[in-house]
């Protein structure tokens, strides 16, 4: 047999081989492990490649992870695997983030290039997109609806691999490898808790499988169940009190601060912004919900604080915050095979996905809006007002029911046939399939008009500012709402979005010929694919106050795509790989009543691969790739939503003279007013494009030790990004006036082109003012991130001591570089993002005992006032363009500077372990720990974030330190 036939006995190979090929139980597992020093590995299909090899290390480096080290590894859910890997050095979405589109999803951002610039596979297929777009713009593949009970391993491909399976591929692939051809029963029982209270955990699952002569059947059925947790869970962070308070801060806290308290039951005056103060024991019926305060807020721009009146405050402002969703899962999957011959195989895959999640950002809040003005005329008052309120849990009928509630059905089922001919020579495959996933939301709101009719009574009449004048019910304002009441004005908003895809797919592999130095192998793919989405949001949304997210849209198109591989070796040592492929997106279709002109759009890719083994143990390997990003359904076939917005006018700030008079500022009607912003989609969008390329080793130093070393390099061009309305009033000014805001001239980033395109977007009445800011998508921008990945792999074995595996690894950003327009600048950015990840573990068996200790570690991140001046001692922060020198006579500190700041927050370190024992041969328990230190965001907060949570929460979760026990049961 010829060595490259063969696979040395090292500890890498050995994990790999286990993970690679379709277990028959447990039992057999364990027995592999007495196999001899050498064995000859079935060819099999590796992601990043359809041609089958017998070598489990290829030109692109993949990383895999088996359901066991999940398990050993303390983790419950793939996702909460996943988002610990190195290459995931992007952040996403916290569920306490104020306005997360998405809060039962869980996205994940490979390269930190977005989630939506990764591809998910489920057993080397594609599945329907999260239905609701990531951050109201992308859509993404949704990671935390995936069944571990399913999971037999999982593959991990950094970089591009567009040329092997199409758009999305830039930063990397996930393939989640289901279960197949297993033999047995497994039922699996865990169950725990948080030490700091709260987060109660669950999860039963049943795995197994059956064959007989022809046929195989593998299922699993698996329940999960995550309780949410609140402000009021952790009194770390239940309140603006809870802000890190250093102490240049003290002497503003001492007179009320700028923290708390911020919201409650409270009456404004409109002029002159004074809080009304309430009747004498009117906040002590609340349950102790509420009580008397001060409003003080503080200006730091003028060193000033201001008593604005006394309001029933909230005893603890974010009791009723989100900080992590719950969820309760159910899932089944099911495979079978049936053999018609000895050459012709059938099959067919069910999955299915069953969640419904519960949360919630805070409480209901009512602010009157008559006549969309925000405060209204007081008839009895004779005053404008502002009544605001935040209804408390006893008012709205208890917690559960401040709750939002996402209910959420995606499914899978795909069939084929697959076999080989020519003596076995050729292997071919014939699929298709169909996937859907469902989302309902209910999220509580209050209807506005109803909300207005019952406190403030029917409108009375208009006054010549166009104020809708009416009569405040003062003995409904200032005393609890009963449950009855509260339910008469509040509704619930049902919205409703699903997506789907149809594919087919037919691929063909095998060797060509002999070569000169080895049989040249190949492999064809033809695909044809029909996605949809569509949003329906609650037609209640337009009349609810503080409805969040109101995105639009829907439509379908199709995708025909077809590719080749070849696998050439050129001499014994030296092989060479090398991939095209042809993608071709059209037959767009809108759901929306508006006009839609979209051509199909094709992409062409390729990659070449090299693989050189100077000796049998090293192997030194490299790669280039080019990818493409098809735009995404939202980013083309979003329908106008419209969002308000208060901001300052910078063109008319500029034009009016209003800056050089020091009154651009909010009180200045003519600046400061309230516009809309539309946001929809681009139709004529273009595929984002990128190329990469990777070089490093693989080496097996030893039977038992591998160390692996790839650099890497991804460059990606014509972005696509969201034009914000921010930036969008900057450049209108600008355009319309050559000079920035601070009366310094202005460069064009575009040209004229590109001042057509932004003055086109701002939509002004005859009074100057803005109407509207038409924000959305359009391709400008590139980025280029280059790093390392390190790993290391050995394996211990003792008489004595039982048998130890080590595994560490590393992923160092070296760079990230990113330019919005070709004219701009592109500057290093590394130090704005997470830098570095380091993950390992310790694994340990002797008998019937087995222990396991996991760490990861996340580098240091900026804090938020990075790159801004310390306060002095009195609270006032210069500005970093006068070098944080005090330039106002006004204040104690003219004349005086600070330091600029340049604080960074971290690491964070997180350890799991968890320890168990084999009672019987068909019986086992485990004790896990979780964050054996209790790392927390609230043990981590920034000292200059003063808003909720505090802390740096796309990092670190607020659950702390989790135990639990499981039961395992094989029969």
């Amino acid at each position: 047999m010829e060595e490259s036939a063969r696979v040395r006995r090292n500890l890498l190979t050995r994990s790999l081989l286990l993970a690679l090929l379709p277990p028959l139980s447990v039992a057999a597992q364990d027995a592999s492990q007495a196999t001899p020093d050498t064995r000859e590995l079935d060819a099999v299909t590796v992601t990043g490649s359809r041609i089958k090899r017998s070598e489990v290390e290829g030109p692109s480096p993949v990383q895999i992870i088996s359901a066991d080290q999940i398990k050993k590894e303390g983790f419950v859910t793939v996702y909460d695997m996943l988002s610990t890997l190195t290459q995931a050095t992007g952040t996403v979405e916290a569920d306490s983030q104020w306005g997360s589109h998405t809060p039962n999803a869980s996205p994940l951002n490979l390269r930190n290039l977005g989630p939506n610039r990764s591809l998910l596979l489920v057993n080397g297929r594609r599945v329907a997109d999260y239905p609701l777009p990531y951050g109201g713009q992308t859509n993404f593949a949704n990671y935390g609806n995936i069944p571990s009970a399913a999971v037999e391993r999982i593959e991990v491909l950094s970089g591009g691999a567009s040329a092997i399976y199409g758009s999305d591929a830039i930063a990397g692939v996930i393939n989640v490898i289901l279960k197949q051809g297993y033999q047995g029963d497994q039922v699996r029982v865990r169950g725990g808790t948080s030490t700091e209270g709260g987060r109660d955990t669950w999860d039963l699952s049943w795995a197994g499988g059956k064959t007989g002569e022809r046929w195989s059947l593998t299922y699993a059925l698996q329940y999960q169940k995550r309780e949410p947790l609140f402000g009021r869970d952790r009194e770390q962070m239940d309140d603006g009190s809870d802000a890190p308070r250093p102490s240049w801060l003290e002497e503003q806290v001492a007179h009320g601060g700028v923290f708390r308290p911020s919201v409650g039951l409270g009456l404004i005056d409109v002029n002159t912004g004074l809080r009304q103060t309430p009747p004498a024991g009117a906040c002590d019926q609340f349950n102790g919900e509420y009580s008397l305060a001060s409003r003080v807020t503080y200006n730091p721009d003028r060193n000033t604080s201001t008593d604005t009146g006394q309001l029933c405050g909230l005893s603890a402002d974010y009791a009723n915050y989100l900080l992590q969703s719950g969820s309760e899962n159910m899932s089944g999957y099911l495979y079978g095979t049936w053999d018609f011959s000895d050459t012709v195989q059938g099959w067919v895959s069910v999955g299915v996905n069953k969640s419904i999640a519960t949360w919630g950002t805070d409480s209901p809040s009512y602010v009157a809006d008559a006549n969309n003005l925000g405060y209204y005329y007081d008839a009895g008052r004779d005053q404008a007002l502002m009544p605001v309120r935040v209804f408390t849990p006893r008012e709205v009928g208890g917690y559960d029911a401040l709750r939002n509630l996402n209910d959420e059905l995606s499914w899978d089922v795909s069939a084929g046939l697959k076999g080989s001919f020519a003596d076995g020579r050729f292997n071919w495959e014939a699929s298709a399939g169909r996937s859907r996933y469902t989302v309902h939301e209910r999220v509580r709101v209050i209807d506005q008009a109803r909300a207005d009719e019952y406190f403030l009574g029917p409108e009375l009449g208009v006054t010549a500012d166009g104020e809708s004048i009416r009569s405040l019910n003062e003995q409904r304002w200032w005393n609890p709402v009963s449950v009855e009441d509260y339910n008469s004005f509040a509704r619930s908003s049902i919205n409703e979005a699903y997506s789907w895809s149809n594919q087919a797919q037919f691929t063909i592999d095998g060797e060509l010929f002999q070569g000169w130095a080895g049989p040249i192998s190949f492999a064809g793919v033809l695909e044809y694919a029909h996605q949809a989405y569509r949003l329906n949001p609650d037609p209640l949304a337009n009349v609810a106050y503080l409805v969040q997210n109101v995105d639009r849209g829907g439509g379908e198109r199709t995708r025909y795509s077809g590719g080749l591989e070849f696998r050439i070796p050129l001499l014994k040592s030296l092989t060479a790989t090398l991939a095209g492929r042809y993608d071709r997106y059209g037959d767009y279709k809108t759901y929306s009543d508006l006009p839609l002109d979209i051509g199909s759009a094709s992409d062409n890719t390729w990659n070449v691969g090299l693989e050189w083994r100077p000796l049998s143990n090293l192997l030194l390997r490299g790669t280039y790739a080019t990818s493409f990003h098809a735009p995404d359904m939202h980013y083309v076939l979003g329908q106008p939503s419209t969002s308000q917005q208060t901001t300052r006018d910078l063109r008319r700030c500029i034009e009016t003279g209003a800056y050089a008079n020091n009154t651009c500022t909010a009180e200045n009607l003519d600046i400061w007013y309230v516009h809309d912003n539309i946001r929809r989609g681009t139709p004529d969008l273009e595929s984002e494009t990128g190329d990469s390329w990777s070089a490093g080793f693989v080496w097996d130093a030893t039977d038992n030790l591998s160390f692996t070393a790839d650099y890497y390099v991804i460059k990606v061009e014509n972005m696509i990004r969201d034009l914000d309305s921010t930036y969008i009033l900057e450049s209108e000014a600008g355009c319309a006036t050559g000079r920035n805001v601070d009366g310094t001239s202005w460069l064009n980033p575009g040209g004229a082109d590109f001042c057509n395109t932004i003055l086109s977007r701002v939509h002004r009445g005859d009074d100057g003012k803005i109407d509207s800011i038409d924000v959305g998508p359009i391709n400008l921008a590139r980025k280029q991130v280059r790093g390392i990945d390190l790993s290391l792999r050995y394996r211990l074995q003792t008489d004595s001591w039982g048998d130890f595996q080590f595994g560490v690894n590393y992923t160092n950003a070296l760079s990230t570089k990113e330019q919005i327009f070709r004219t701009d600048p592109m500057p290093e950015k590394r130090d704005e993002d997470v830098r570095t990840k380091l993950r390992g573990s310790v694994q340990w068996q002797k008998g019937n005992w087995n222990a396991s200790v996991y760490g990861d570690r996340v580098g240091t991140v900026r804090g938020v006032r990075y790159d801004g001046c310390r306060p002095f001692a009195d609270g006032y922060v210069p500005d970093m363009g006068q070098n944080c020198y005090d330039s106002n006579p006004a204040n104690p500190t003219y004349g005086q500077s600070t330091e600029a700041y340049f604080g960074r927050i971290g690491p964070f370190i997180t350890w799991n372990a968890n320890v168990g024992y084999r009672i019987t041969d068909g019986m086992r328990v485990n004790l896990y720990v979780n964050n054996l230190t209790n790392a927390t965001s609230w043990n981590h907060k920034d000292p200059y974030k003063y808003d909720y949570d505090f802390g740096p929460t796309r990092l670190l979760s607020s659950v702390g330190r989790e135990w639990s026990m499981e039961y395992v049961f094989d029969f």
